[in-house]
């Protein structure tokens, strides 16, 4: 893991992520669904559908239903473009009227439902719930970042 705010390659961020939800599966391979939350946390960007032709293309259409190993989901990375930490963090600084580096929580999830694959309103109070919402609704553009990178970042 980096230290002293140095960035975190993507391999590490994609073992990070890939150890945070295998440990939470009891340390078994994973689901197509954290599969592809571990890519995005690694900073690729594939929609759901996109990532179903990759698998299909790679591994044939029945390893949909199968789990993951890290190996596999490395290799499904390949060629996949990623993600800059820096597109995302100008994105989210479009809702920061104040250029204080603070943004609503009722902007972010405008920002998630409206970008990429859709998700539910019940999936992005889900992902909302761990960050240190403010009392009047305020949370940091950093903390906004670690719904899409994990470790550290720069920007």
């Amino acid at each position: 893991m980096a230290t002293n705010g140095a960035s975190v390659s993507t391999d590490e961020r994609l073992k990070q992520a890939y150890e945070v939800l295998s440990k939470r599966n009891h340390n078994r391979a994973l689901s197509l669904k954290d599969a592809g939350t571990v890519i995005r946390a690694a900073g690729y960007s594939p929609s759901n559908s996109e990532l179903k032709r990759i698998i299909d293309t790679t591994l044939g259409a029945t390893y949909a239903h199968q789990l993951f190993d890290l190996k596999t989901i490395e290799d499904l990375c390949s060629g996949l473009k990623k993600r800059s930490e820096k597109d995302v963090h100008d994105s989210l600084r479009c809702f920061d009227y104040e250029r204080n580096g603070f943004i609503s929580a009722q902007e972010l999830k405008y920002f998630l439902s409206t970008r990429g694959e859709k998700l539910s309103d019940e999936e992005i109070d889900e992902m909302l719930r761990d960050l240190d919402i403010d009392q009047q609704g305020m949370l940091s553009i950093e903390q906004a970042l670690s719904l899409f990178f994990v470790g550290n970042y720069t920007v």
